[in-house]
């Protein structure tokens, strides 16, 4: 084997043997959390919150926190924050579903895991109603 030819194997063979660490490393085991310091109102009779009038409305909050009608009187507040890398999920209204765009994890409405790589559920927040207020705090 000519030395040029033992070159260029060798070289092919360390930029091979390093493709699976750049894989395993693509995607870290750190699980990000939504904001940690929630504390807010929502009244219902407000135009701005119309969309939780009726089931399946949702509404976004500037702090990271999407509030969703689940039911009659039910409702849910989870964090936007995807916990695989961080990235803002959006809701799919008529899969009833959150999808994060950038590596596909899909949550349900409780936001649990429902498939793709997020490590765990959506932070979820507590909500409680009085007349026509919503609470929702961490």
């Amino acid at each position: 084997m000519e030395r040029k030819d033992f070159l260029k194997k060798s070289l092919a063979l360390c930029g091979l043997s390093m493709i699976p660490a750049a894989i395993i490393e693509s995607c870290s085991k750190q699980s990000y959390a939504g904001p940690g310091n929630v504390n807010f109102t929502l009244d219902l009779t407000s135009s701005a919150n119309a969309a939780l009038n009726s089931v399946g409305g949702y509404i976004l909050n500037s702090s990271g926190v999407i509030v969703i009608r689940t039911g009659a009187s039910t409702y849910v507040a989870l964090s936007t924050i995807c916990t695989h890398q961080g990235c803002t999920v959006n809701y799919n209204k008529a899969g009833a579903q959150l999808v994060c765009p950038c590596h596909g994890g899909v949550y349900d409405t409780a936001g649990n895991v429902v498939s793709g790589p997020p490590p765990s559920p959506l932070t979820k927040y507590t909500i409680t109603r009085s007349g026509n207020i919503l609470t929702i705090k961490s």
